[in-house]
């Protein structure tokens, strides 16, 4: 078996994987990430960056380089019940130091961070490499077996991080355990062409029916997301596709071509709204960062930020536990301790969030539309937004890790 030596091993190139590879690289760290798929291409993730996604990489002088690349920006969102104006907010209320979100589809913003961290010399990414098991010895973890390109390769390593998602290998190689788990609705994702002048802006339906998400997307496109009850999707594939077709006829005007132009399920992808929380983030020379520590509910869009914001922690702790030999349990597990409150803090506001744009209760569901202007009128819907969209201060790192961009 081939065997490679290096720093840091970190399986996945998602966004925080590839946020951690790229600063700890800046900081001379030998980084290996690894990445399952063959390039960056991927349908319907996170592709929403929040205020603070914006923050964070103005504070490590990466968004005027991002700013450089195709993006949308979306100035506020509407919020209609039966097709009525009920609520709205614009971004430069809730965060006037960044007035926007924006819309980068996810291959963009990988190939962005991969070319700033391409000519760095310490950094090395391997494209259709998976991580398939942890190599242990004495409780510790020591490396990984990598499959890549069909054959296996051993990697040794100070510290393996698990940036491989909600389903993740190390994770689950690792033996860590979660202390949450739920699963209240799915998504059903599709794309369809955007009209011309629509605005930018994040739209959404509150029906008797269904719950809609509208979203423009880069270039000319509209993502739409239904938001169903778990497994509701299968029983549209048994009743065949004039099922799907005659709810998104009733349920906007925008979707009217697509919903006459379909012809089998094959545009449709269905996402699981499942929120968890591992027990634990850290082992001897392991770490877990991002949707393999923490996922987040589809509510609010705000997973991605939330995922890079522990990956730039991570990165500042990782650096500092390689650079002093120590990269125990004791010494990872700091990024735990700096992260979960904020972390459980965005999965309260985002359960409450689902409660009210996906009531169980009847009542409450009648009562939706004076819900909704009792919270715009007395602001709190904006400091919940607030709370959730932008950073109150800047994130505590070691300044060597800006870039000098912004």
């Amino acid at each position: 078996m081939e065997k490679v030596e290096t720093d840091v091993c970190i399986a996945g190139g998602g966004p925080a994987g590839m946020v951690l590879g790229l600063l700890l690289a800046k900081r001379g760290v030998k980084v290996l990430v690894c990445e399952s798929h063959p390039d960056f291409a991927r349908e319907f993730r996170g592709e929403v960056l929040m205020p603070r996604f914006s923050q964070m990489m103005s504070q490590i002088g990466l968004l005027k380089f991002l700013e450089t690349k195709p993006h949308l920006k979306l100035s506020d969102m509407r919020i209609f019940y039966c097709g009525n104006p009920v609520a709205a907010f614009q971004f430069n209320r809730i965060a006037p130091q960044m007035p926007f979100a924006v819309w980068m589809p996810q291959p963009i913003l990988l190939a962005a961070l991969e070319e700033k961290a391409r000519p760095l010399p310490s950094f090395q990414m391997w494209f259709g490499a998976a991580v398939r098991d942890l190599i242990q010895e004495n409780g510790r973890v020591m490396g990984a077996v990598v499959h890549k390109d069909g054959r296996p390769v051993e990697v040794t390593a100070r510290v393996v991080v698990g940036a491989d998602g909600r389903a993740s290998t190390v994770r689950r190689a690792g033996g860590f355990e979660n202390i949450r788990e739920e699963h209240d609705f799915d998504i059903i994702w599709f794309n369809t062409q955007k009209p011309a002048a629509y605005p930018s802006t994040v739209q959404a339906f509150i029906s008797r029916r269904h719950n809609y998400l509208i979203l423009p997307k880069y270039p000319d496109l509209i993502q739409c997301g239904i938001l169903v009850p778990p497994g509701e999707y299968s029983e549209y594939v048994k009743k065949g596709i004039d099922s799907i077709r005659e709810e998104l006829l009733d349920a906007h005007p925008v979707l009217a071509q697509f919903a006459k132009g379909l012809k089998d399920f094959s545009p449709f992808s269905v996402l699981q709204a499942r929120v968890s929380l591992a027990k634990q983030w850290a082992r001897d020379g392991c770490l877990l960062v991002g949707d393999s520590a923490h996922t987040c509910s589809p509510a609010g869009a705000i997973g991605v930020s939330v995922a890079v914001q522990t990956a730039i922690i991570a990165a500042d702790v990782v650096c500092r536990a390689v650079q002093k030999g120590d990269t125990s349990a004791a010494a990872l597990s700091e990024v735990q301790a700096r992260r979960q409150a904020d972390v459980e803090k965005i999965q309260r506001i985002q359960k409450r969030a689902s409660q009210l744009v996906f009531p169980r209760n009847r009542l409450v569901a009648w009562a939706l539309p004076s819900i909704f202007r009792v919270l715009d009128g007395t602001g709190a819907l904006r400091n919940m937004q607030r709370r959730m969209f932008v950073l109150d201060r800047p994130l505590e790192i070691d300044p060597a890790f800006r870039f000098g961009g912004d």
